[in-house]
C-alpha cells in the first residue's frame, strides 16, 4: 500500500440565530476506501487500528468495488473464488471471508459497486451480503430495487456517536452507478439476475432519502459514500453522476465517489441552497484513504441544545 494518505477537514459554516451561543466543539471523523478489488493491504489495517485507538468514534466506510480475486486479494478469496468455480453448475453457498477481513480492519459500512453485480448472480450477491450482515457490517445501496419495488439492501444507516458535548447522529447513505455492466449496461439487463433487481436514478434517489434521514432521523451530519465517478466521459460512463449529486441534493455535508480508480483530495462544490459540500475519492486497491473530519460545535438557544457541524 502507497502510505500516501488523504486528510480532509471539512464542515458546514453554523446558522446562528438569535438568541444562540456557543459552548463547547467535539470531532467526528470519517475514514474512506473504495476501489479494493479484494485487496486489504497491512497498511490499511494498521493505520485503522492506530486511528480508532485515537478515537472509538472513527467510522470506517467503503465506496464500492471491494469484492474481487486476483493479484493482491487473500489466498482465503482466491479459494473462495476456486469453490465456487468446482460448483459452477450448483449454486451452493460458500462462506465469503472477505467479510471478516474488512470486520478484522474495522469497517462499518460498505456500498455496493458494480463489481459487488458483476461478479456474482443473485443468489451469490445475496448470501456476500448476509455475511457482512452476520459480521455486524452494513450494506448499502439506496437506489437498489428489487422487481417488487422494496430496496435490496438498506438505504441508509444512522451512527448514533456519543461525545462529551452530547448524542451526535452521522447519516451514511449508499449509492451504485446505475450502469452496472460492461458497455454502460444496467442492472436490470444482466442476464445473470433474470430481472429480479433494478437500479434507478441515484440523484433522484438521493433526493428521497436524504429527506427521510433529516426529517424521520434527525441526521445532524449526512455522508454519501457513492460508488460513481465525479463527471460523465462520454460516450463511456454516462453514469458518472457525483458533480450532480453534489449541486443539486441539499444536505448532504460531504460524498465519497468511486469507480473511477482516481484519487481527488478535496474538489468543492456548491449545492442548491448555496451550501459548500466537498467531495474525495481514495483512489484504488487501498493506496490511499479520506479522512474526513467534522468539527461539531454545540448550540444553546432558549435552554434547547442544537448541534451543528462547523468549520
Amino acid at each position: 500500500m502507497n502510505k500516501k494518505l488523504l486528510y480532509i477537514t471539512i464542515g458546514i459554516v453554523a446558522i446562528f440565530i438569535g438568541g444562540c451561543t456557543s459552548t463547547k466543539t467535539t470531532n467526528i471523523s470519517v475514514l474512506a476506501t473504495t476501489d479494493l478489488h479484494g485487496i486489504l493491504p497491512y497498511e490499511l489495517s494498521d493505520y485503522v487500528k492506530n486511528e480508532k485507538k485515537k478515537d472509538k468514534n472513527v467510522t470506517l466506510v467503503d465506496a464500492g468495488d471491494f469484492f474481487d480475486l486476483g493479484f493482491g486479494a487473500s489466498d482465503d478469496m482466491n479459494r473462495y473464488f476456486d469453490k465456487r468455480r468446482e460448483n459452477r453448475n450448483i449454486e451452493k453457498y460458500i462462506e465469503a471471508p472477505i467479510t471478516k477481513e474488512m470486520k478484522d480492519i474495522g469497517y462499518d459500512a460498505v456500498v455496493l459497486g458494480n463489481h459487488e453485480f458483476v461478479s456474482n448472480n443473485k443468489f451469490y450477491l445475496d448470501n456476500l451480503i448476509s455475511d457482512f450482515e452476520k459480521q455486524k457490517i452494513d450494506v448499502l445501496s439506496a437506489n437498489a430495487y428489487k422487481n417488487n419495488g422494496d430496496n435490496y439492501t438498506k438505504p441508509y444507516v444512522i451512527k448514533e456517536i456519543n461525545t462529551p458535548q452530547g448524542t451526535v447522529k452521522l447519516g451514511i447513505l449508499g449509492l451504485t452507478i446505475k450502469e452496472v455492466g460492461e458497455g454502460d449496461v444496467e442492472l436490470k439487463d444482466l442476464p445473470n439476475y433474470k430481472q429480479e433487481l433494478y437500479m434507478t436514478d441515484l440523484v433522484e434517489d438521493a433526493k428521497k432519502w436524504v429527506k427521510v434521514m433529516k426529517e424521520k432521523d434527525k441526521a445532524d451530519i449526512i455522508v454519501a459514500v457513492a460508488h460513481t465517478g465525479e463527471k460523465p466521459k462520454k460516450p463511456r460512463h454516462p453514469g458518472n453522476r457525483i458533480q450532480d449529486l453534489a449541486t443539486q441534493v441539499d444536505d448532504i455535508d460531504a460524498i465519497v465517489a468511486g469507480h473511477n480508480h482516481v484519487q481527488i483530495k478535496q474538489h468543492d462544490y456548491k449545492n442548491k441552497a448555496g451550501e459548500k459540500v466537498i467531495v474525495t475519492e481514495p483512489g484504488k486497491h487501498g493506496e490511499c484513504i479520506s479522512k474526513i473530519n467534522f468539527n461539531i460545535e454545540k448550540l444553546k438557544m432558549d435552554g434547547m441544545l442544537l448541534i451543528s457541524p462547523v468549520k
